[in-house]
């Protein structure tokens, strides 16, 4: 499982978040991320296409990483959110969450 920044401010994820990996999956992102800052980008974008396998843990990656954001004045999106994720935040009562992170098409 990876996040990588594959372009000044555009990142894309590979892999699974699951209760088992997710804390190691936030903690790699948040050390992406904070690599980032460096560049002074007013706006971040992370690809969720990669991901493989996800459950309600793959939710709270995404909400730690938005918060790290919104704390850095950086605006950060969602691209190709799997069906799955979607379906988790309805579940959750976050849909409006996941939605308003998602990156305008």
């Amino acid at each position: 499982m990876t996040l990588k920044m594959i372009e000044p401010g555009r990142f894309a994820f590979d892999g699974d978040v699951i209760f088992d990996t997710a804390s190691v999956v936030e903690m790699q992102g948040l050390k992406q991320l904070e690599s980032a800052l460096k560049l002074d980008l007013s706006h971040w974008q992370v690809g969720l296409s990669g991901i493989k396998q996800a459950d309600s843990s793959a939710l709270s990656v995404c909400l730690s990483w938005l918060r790290f954001s919104r704390k850095h004045n950086v605006h950060l999106c969602f691209t190709d959110i799997p069906q799955e994720l979607h379906a988790l935040a309805s579940v959750c009562g976050i849909s409006d969450l996941l939605n308003n992170a998602s990156c305008p098409s």
